[in-house]
């Protein structure tokens, strides 16, 4: 719970201070917890997970946006339009892209450190791609 509040703290102040570095802090926290309640659980599939990711990513999204908006500079009209459809577009692409990494980890039977250690780097090749793709967006 203490975590969930973290998360929360962390993102408001992002948002109300315009400090960008607490928006990932918040995300992660939330993520982590939540991945924690699932690994304590120890729950075969968890239906919603793909559900959280894209809220998750869309938290992340709309926080940044929010931090664009405080620059005064004005843009072309409809841009904001424009933008509110690519964040709900790239949403809906993460609800259907971590379906499917789902569905696809539900068709794996196989047990075995060999398969955790696949799966644990894919999580840091994944990690390290957003990383890079968010420091080449600044």
């Amino acid at each position: 719970m203490r975590v969930a509040a973290l998360a929360a703290v962390a993102l408001l102040a992002a948002i109300v201070n315009g400090w960008s570095p607490l928006v990932p802090i918040g995300v992660v926290a939330a993520g982590g917890i939540y991945a924690a309640e699932l690994a304590v659980d120890d729950a075969p599939i968890d239906v919603a997970a793909p559900a959280i990711a894209a809220g998750l990513f869309l938290a992340a999204e709309l926080a940044y946006w929010s931090l664009d908006e405080r620059e005064r500079v004005s843009g072309d009209p409809g841009d904001g339009l424009r933008r509110a459809t690519f964040v709900a577009l790239l949403g809906v692409g993460a609800f259907l892209v971590s379906s499917a990494l789902l569905v696809l980890a539900d068709g794996i039977s196989a047990r075995g450190l060999a398969l955790d250690v696949v799966g644990a780097a894919a999580a840091v090749a994944a990690l390290a791609t957003i990383a890079l793709l968010a420091r080449e967006r600044r």
